[in-house]
């Protein structure tokens, strides 16, 4: 079980990502289609952004592979650094090289994950 910690993080991912403009994003509604679907998405991102690496040593704990999940990921940058996944998605669009990245993932992932919301607030 994820903890509700985790799933602002995820809430807040999915704000950067999308503006808001996912209907029902809350704590409540971050499932474990939505998580899964997610982790996809920044799988994505980090796989089209691994030369950020050496720009911001910050978000380098983004670019481990080492943990089973991205929950995982998460977790260990907030309880290391201080590190927010939305403020590394940030930190992307901000860069030309990188916002493409980014928004291609978001733009691929955006119905499925709100299908999904829906699916978890029960409107399907």
């Amino acid at each position: 079980m994820i903890s509700n910690q985790l799933k602002s993080e995820y809430v807040m991912i999915i704000n950067t990502l999308w503006g808001g403009s996912q209907q029902c994003n809350s704590i409540e509604n971050i499932s474990d289609d939505v998580i899964r679907l997610e982790d996809e998405v920044l799988t994505k991102i980090r796989n089209g952004s691994t030369t950020m690496i050496g720009v911001h040593a910050v978000f380098e704990i983004f670019y481990n592979k080492n943990y089973s999940s991205w929950a995982k990921v998460i977790k260990v940058a907030l309880d290391t650094v201080d590190a927010h996944a939305s403020d590394w998605i940030a930190v992307l669009c901000g860069n030309r090289q990188y916002s493409a990245v980014v928004n291609s993932a978001a733009v691929g992932y955006k119905s499925p994950v709100q299908i999904a919301f829906y699916e978890a607030a029960g409107f399907m």
